[in-house]
């Protein structure tokens, strides 16, 4: 084999490797977020960081353009609060998965919507269907 080919070969592994460990690391963090059990009711001080909580779910619905899905959610302090999913985020599949009633926990970014605090998920591994 020539020396070209096994450069290209060990140049490959090497950027598959760092890709698989990357998508490691980030799955691992997500899981343990999702896992720790850390629901938190986000305030004004979480704006732009990422939260994990949990709720029943009060409520869903998809817009009417754009395809994506709002969900409100009742805390544990009885705090509700609106989830957004993006169309892209798999607004869709979630809604399926989803009923009023379920408890829920998602984790995702703490945003404000028109004097709002709201929840946007990324995708559609942040949200967990707990019963």
């Amino acid at each position: 084999m020539k020396t070209e080919n096994k450069l290209v070969i060990l140049l490959f592994l090497m950027a598959f490797s760092t890709v698989f460990l990357l998508y490691a690391v980030i799955s691992a963090d997500n899981e343990a977020l999702m896992n720790a059990g850390n629901s938190v009711v986000p305030t004004k001080a979480d704006i732009g960081k990422t939260v994990y909580t949990e709720g029943k779910v009060l409520s869903k619905r998809m817009t009417f353009t754009g395809g994506h899905l709002n969900i409100q959610i009742e805390c544990v302090d009885r705090t509700v609060l609106p989830v957004f999913v993006p169309n892209s985020s798999g607004a869709s599949s979630i809604y399926s998965m989803i009923d009023a009633d379920n408890m829920i926990g998602v984790r995702g970014s703490v945003g404000e919507y028109n004097g709002a605090l709201q929840i946007v998920l990324r995708n559609e591994r942040d949200l967990r269907v707990l019963g």
